[in-house]
């Protein structure tokens, strides 16, 4: 009996020993990691093996099983081939293997691509309405799919999509594809393609109407940039669509072209609806600056003040440096979404320390929106009162003035690549109202440029110059000054320039300044930068010119820009170390 017991004792330790052991055995082939090595392929090609690989996935990863592992690499020579394809390559030969070696599952995977596969014949129709279309055939000019070239499935898609887009910006609302033929020969190892567009008849723009709202018919229609019989383009009615939007009349605005209502002669209604705006906003905000000081600002904006869509808005501005109250009455032109006349007043009160002055402002202006530019022609009458070498001024002045703005950005609150350039010319002439005869001209510009994922530079300059036969005349508004946050850091705002024996900044005839600066974004939203400007108001180009550089923190907060610099001055009347503090965008 007690034989028996040890022999029994033994059979079932020998038979443990068999199923723990090749399960110990399963559990490590089980946790062990993937490692997934890929050689042949470089570049886009590389990127899609990657992507289309079923078990890339699982690379530097616990397995997911032994059987499933398996099955995976099974897989890879379907997904490398389909991988590879549209690359052109149809050769394409795998080796590959998958060994568990000192605990890691090796998935190796060899790739011949062999050579690409070229394009024989390429034959491209447009048939319909569209076979006189010059676009067409300006379009299938410059398609990226030409014979003896290699083969990119990318092209021919992209091919295909150009031409819906085409048909679709340009009124072929019917347009289908009658053929779309990628036929690979691998004997001759050749691909030809073969498609064919059948436009269908092209559509033209039939009448236009608009839901009835808070602006008259003939307003509306002043936002129409197209006549009716026009062939219909997409592109037109996106600027539409935009023109309206962002005119700030409407809260919510439809432009829709009425396919299915396009009578015989293939002229398509278009609809415009739309809900007003709340009529009139207000706003308030409290800011600082070094230049300005503490600042109160409250806003009213009458988006529409009548049927005719006239607005108004006015601003009252209240700080240790300037205060203001401006008033513009807006009628809007024959585009209103690039064209309006103003009236306009200014009233300010300016006490920098460097320079005193009360003046009042009435003019009229045109703004138009040319191509890529803004531009505004005005008349204003000034009447100013100001102090200079301890005496009061009074002077006044009709002043015509011309503007000209052009800003490239794609997010102007946060930019990576853009510019900003202005050029701004007035004058006036004692034959008419003024009380000296003056001439002015000036010129700025400022650039974003994105170096790298991190660094930014910026750049910035001013060139001005005046042409007076009395200068002494010449009221404080009407002068060149240096210094402050956006001119000469370092130095205070409008403390450079030309001095009398009070000491007083009398203000210059002439201006130029300058500034590079790099910044890097050290983590998101922040950025350290550094900083150089130099430059100076002078009456003698002789002058020398005054230096700032130093460093800043960059905050990008939802409203744009906060810049804190730290600055030291390089010559008088500069400061060791002053501090700028400014909100608002780079352009």
């Amino acid at each position: 009996m007690y034989i028996n017991r040890w022999l029994y004792l033994v059979v079932v330790f020998f038979l443990g020993s068999l199923v723990i052991t090749p399960t110990a055995a399963a559990n490590e082939r089980e946790q062990a990691r993937v490692n997934v090595s890929i050689e042949g392929v470089s570049g886009r090609t590389a990127t899609n093996v990657r992507n289309r690989l079923s078990i890339y996935p699982y690379h530097q990863e616990n397995a997911p099983g032994v059987s499933r592992l398996r099955y995976l690499h099974d897989l890879a020579f379907r997904d490398i081939r389909n991988a590879v394809t549209p690359y052109g390559f149809y050769q394409m030969e795998l080796e590959s293997s998958l060994e568990l070696i000192d605990g890691v599952w090796q998935a190796r995977y060899l790739i011949d691509l062999g050579p690409a596969i070229t394009i024989g014949e390429v034959n491209i129709r447009v048939t319909g309405a569209g076979t006189n279309d010059s676009a067409f055939t300006n379009l299938v000019s410059r398609l990226n799919i030409s014979p003896n070239a290699t083969l990119l499935h990318a092209d021919y898609e992209r091919a295909k999509s150009r031409l819906r887009t085409l048909a679709a910006e340009r009124g072929y609302y019917q347009a289908r594809f009658t053929q779309q033929e990628l036929r690979i020969d691998l004997e001759s190892y050749r691909a030809n393609i073969n498609i064919e567009l059948d436009s269908g008849p092209r559509y033209r723009f039939g009448e236009v109407s608009f839901s009835e709202g808070h602006l008259d018919h003939d307003v509306m229609q002043r936002f129409v940039n197209f006549e009716e019989g026009d062939y219909v383009n997409s592109n037109l009615l996106l600027d539409l669509q935009l023109g309206l939007s962002d005119s700030d009349y409407f809260n919510r605005v439809e432009v829709q072209p009425l396919w299915q209502e396009a009578n015989d002669e293939y002229l398509v209604p278009v609809e415009i609806t739309y809900e007003p705006i709340l009529r009139t906003n207000y706003s308030t905000g409290i800011g600082y600056g070094t230049d300005t000081g503490a600042r109160l600002r409250f806003d009213l904006n009458r988006r529409y003040v009548n049927s005719r869509g006239h607005r108004f808005n006015s601003q009252i501005q209240l700080s240790e440096a300037l205060s203001s109250v401006a008033g513009n009455y807006i009628i809007p032109g024959r585009r209103p979404q690039t064209d309006q006349y103003a009236i306009r007043g200014l009233w300010t009160d300016e006490d920098t320390g460097n320079t005193e002055s009360e003046r009042v402002s009435l003019g009229v202006s045109w703004q138009k929106q040319l191509t890529r530019t803004q531009r505004i022609l005005a008349i204003d009458w000034l009447n100013e009162r100001d102090r200079l070498d301890g005496e009061r001024r009074d002077s006044s002045f009709l002043l015509p003035s011309a503007q000209w703005t052009r800003v490239h950005a794609e997010n102007r609150l946060n930019v990576d690549d853009g510019f900003r350039l202005s050029l701004t010319v007035r004058g006036a002439t004692e034959s008419l109202f003024s009380d000296a005869d003056f001439a002015q001209a000036t010129f700025s510009a400022k650039v974003v440029h994105r170096l790298s994922e991190r660094w930014r530079f910026l750049s910035r300059g001013e060139a001005g110059t005046s042409l007076t036969n009395d200068f002494d005349r010449i009221p404080t508004s009407l002068r060149f000054y240096a210094g402050g946050d956006t001119s000469i850091r370092g130095y205070s705002y409008r403390s450079v320039g030309p001095r009398n024996d009070l000491d007083e900044v009398t203000g210059a005839r002439h201006i130029l300044t300058g500034s590079l600066e790099v910044d890097y974004e050290f983590r998101t939203n922040w950025r350290f930068a550094l900083f150089v400007d130099s430059g100076n108001a002078f009456n003698d180009i002789d002058e020398p010119m005054k230096t700032g550089a130093g460093f800043g923190l960059r905050w990008q907060s939802p409203i744009g820009p906060v810049r804190l610099d730290l600055a030291h001055a390089f010559s008088s009347p500069g400061d060791d170390i002053r501090v700028h503090l400014t909100i608002g965008p780079d352009l």
